[in-house]
């Protein structure tokens, strides 16, 4: 099974910041790029980012909500790219995480086959969905196979539609840049995130096109997902701002990390109970199963500091390197 992963950054300090450690990360995928804009700082000798052109909007790149919760305006042309440039029909998967993901792929590798397993495990159609267009939803983290980006490379003409900031329709004007598929839908006309639009190009834009799409998983972080027989998706995404032990606090994120840590090393629910009946943590009591559910779970969400990623790099992925 190979792997792509790809990410879309402003390349702000913040991003910067976390910069070298999520490229650790990438870089065991089997491949990967960051793809960001033509006037962002991009250093010469940095050969995994892409730069693509993105339209003129409202607000100036320098104003701090530059983008805000409009990410597809930058990823619609990153798309572009990897279905131009034959990345697209290279690898057998491809993952669309944030600068702000823990990313294990080896993790994503092994939770990629158990979703393949469930699925197998669903209704007829379920099964037979498996030779088809899949895409995976790890909350806003998303997966897709091969026959999924080979569609969309046959329909990219038509779904490749943005909009113009030139249009005569003040609504498609302020839409700038995003797809024109999702107008009058979700975030219209204000934003274009691609945790709203890639289910929506799964659910509504795609089957009208006659392309049927596999959508099993959640696309809110640290929600559960079953197949239609009832059997539960192992968890994709595990959300830092649900944390339950001192909140969205360094020191909180840091003893959740090693908790799910713990965790992975327990074989047994009842011992992961007993260890939580033990611990003198009280959100850690009161929640257990929040971190049994997530104890192989291959994406967390907004992680806010480099330790953290270091962290989850050296106890999740059993990676101590410091190069």
């Amino acid at each position: 099974m190979t792997l792509f992963c790809f990410s879309w950054s402003p390349r702000r300090k913040y991003d910067e910041g976390m910069l070298h450690e999520v490229r650790k990360q990438y870089k065991k995928c089997d491949g990967h790029l960051f793809f960001t804009d033509t006037e962002s700082p991009v250093k010469n000798d940095e050969e995994d980012f892409q730069r693509v052109k993105v339209p003129e909007q409202k607000n100036p790149r320098s104003h701090g909500q530059w983008l805000y919760h409009r990410n597809m305006v930058g990823l619609m042309p990153a798309m572009t790219y990897m279905l131009e440039s034959g990345i697209a029909e290279k690898y057998d998967w491809y993952i669309n995480t944030e600068i702000d993901h823990f990313l294990s792929p080896r993790r994503a590798r092994e939770n990629i086959a158990a979703y393949l397993r469930v699925m197998d495990q669903g209704t007829k159609e379920e099964k037979a969905q498996l030779d088809g267009p899949i895409m995976l939803m790890w909350g806003n983290a998303f997966v897709f196979n091969r026959e999924l980006m080979k569609a969309l490379k046959q329909n990219w003409d038509t779904l490749n539609i943005i909009a113009r900031a030139d249009s005569s329709n003040a609504q498609e004007a302020k839409f700038v840049g995003c797809p024109m598929f999702m107008k009058g839908r979700t975030e219209w006309p204000d934003s274009c995130s691609q945790d709203i639009i890639y289910p929506t190009l799964a659910m509504n834009i795609l089957p009208p096109l006659k392309v049927k799409v596999a959508f099993p998983g959640a696309p809110g972080c640290g929600q559960p997902a079953k197949n239609r027989k009832g059997k539960e998706y192992p968890l994709g995404c595990w959300e830092m701002q649900q944390n339950p032990i001192n909140g969205e606090s360094e020191a909180g994120e840091l003893q959740a990390i090693k908790e799910l840590a713990r965790m992975g090393r327990t074989k047994e629910k009842s011992e992961a109970k007993a260890h939580c009946k033990d611990s003198k943590i009280e959100g850690l009591r009161k929640n257990c199963m929040k971190f049994w559910d997530g104890r192989n779970v291959p994406v967390i969400h907004h992680l806010h500091a480099v330790s953290e990623h270091i962290l989850a790099r050296h106890l999740l992925d059993n990676d101590e390197s410091d190069d």
